[in-house]
């Protein structure tokens, strides 16, 4: 039986640029594997060095970047020795440059105005938004980086320069923002997490977000275990719909309440005409592929950990150029056949991504932004922002 509406052929691509030079996602059991590496574990499995230095020449010769994620940050937390956070973050570190991709929520709200102004042939009015930052803010929302300010809250950088000099501040500024890119890979230390949690330090707070939308999947693997046909049947359909009134619904009125404030064409789909729009939003399709896998399967146990990793892999495999993820995720993604026209590559072992490394090119100009689109083959927007750089 067919879904009422597949995945779009032709999909809609946000006004997002990215940098020419490959983006390769890892999940963190990889990094925590190269750390091992690094320290001479001789309990890693085969591979690791083969990636490790593949890994690293990659990026030193700007063949490759490995940008981290808010799902990084949110998986590293539950570490608890400071040591092996040390060590994770050294490794973090080399490979990303402290460069991170957009998260999830800006993503769906990028593809959902570039969906709405495809449909109503509008062209983007602000410009592009890069695909990859330089902070740990940036996948939620955040510019980064530090200001002067002095005890009234005002900008007080032009009079640091002064008195400082322009090289010393600037030396100071980016030994304080290193400090702290560095402090939240290796998260706080155990002797200060009292004097934290005193200041709002609460990472409870994104697991309890988390574990509410771990009982949305629940309630519906639940009723897939009464209704057994329905895994057979158009389950993808449900887990569409599903998605789209669960996680974007607010997404979606809100971008509504601000086209209708900045005094644009208001966007009142048909029910026909709303599914056709959803079909065509690249990240929502990878999350809605990965979901029906997992409720396909009438022995999967949906756990938090699923959530973070449909997340992560919703943004790096439409996003990124290779994933290099688990068995379980991996499996999912190759065999979902509505994704193939993606075409991130997906190793299978440490090895095959260190061969493939080894075969990325150099480019004259790794940093020049293009649109995210140009990878996939996509008609691209017309755009200015490829003269800007973010190395």
């Amino acid at each position: 039986m067919s879904n009422m509406v597949p995945m779009a052929r032709q999909l809609v691509w946000p006004h997002v640029v990215r940098p020419r030079i490959a983006l390769v996602y890892l999940d963190l059991n990889h990094y925590i594997f190269l750390a091992r590496t690094v320290k001479g574990d001789t309990s890693t499995p085969a591979g690791y060095e083969r990636l490790l230095e593949a890994a690293v020449r990659a990026y030193q010769e700007q063949r490759a970047l490995f940008p981290l994620s808010g799902e990084h940050l949110f998986e590293a937390l539950a570490i608890k020795d400071p040591a092996q956070r040390s060590d994770l973050a050294d490794v973090m570190e080399t490979l990303s440059g402290f460069r991170y991709l957009l998260g999830r929520p800006q993503v769906a709200q990028l593809e959902i105005e570039a969906g709405i102004e495809a449909m109503l042939q509008e062209s983007p009015p602000a410009p592009a938004i890069p695909l990859v930052g330089n902070s740990f803010g940036w996948p939620f929302g955040m510019v980064g980086g530090l200001e002067i300010v002095d005890n009234t809250g005002r900008d007080a950088s032009t009079a640091a320069r002064r008195e400082m000099g322009v090289h010393e501040y600037e030396e100071c500024l980016r030994r304080a923002n290193y400090t702290v890119e560095r402090a939240m890979l290796e998260g706080p230390p155990d002797d200060r997490i009292e004097e934290l949690r005193a200041n709002g330090y609460a990472p409870e707070t994104a697991r309890e977000g988390h574990a509410s939308r771990l009982a949305f999947e629940l309630d519906l693997s639940h009723k897939l275990q009464a209704e057994p046909r329905w895994r057979k049947g158009r389950l993808r359909d449900v887990v569409s719909a599903r998605e789209i009134l669960h996680e974007w619904s607010d997404t979606f009125n809100r971008i509504q309440d601000q086209r209708t404030e900045a005094g644009r064409t208001p966007f009142n789909p048909s029910d026909n005409d709303l599914r056709n729009f959803m079909a065509a939003l690249p990240h929502v399709q990878v999350a809605i592929s990965l979901k029906t896998a997992h409720h396909r399967n009438p022995h999967h146990r949906w756990k938090t950990n699923d959530i973070t990793d449909i997340d992560a892999m919703s943004v790096a495999f439409t996003y990124c150029d290779a994933v290099f993820t688990d068995k379980a995720i991996r499996s999912a993604l190759a065999n979902s056949r509505e994704l193939r026209q993606i075409q991130t590559h997906l190793p299978r072992t440490p090895v095959d991504l260190a061969d493939w490394l080894d075969t990325l090119p150099h480019h004259p100009a790794p940093w020049l932004l293009i649109p995210a689109s140009r990878r996939h083959g996509q008609p691209t927007f017309p755009t200015t922002a490829t003269s800007r750089t973010q190395q």
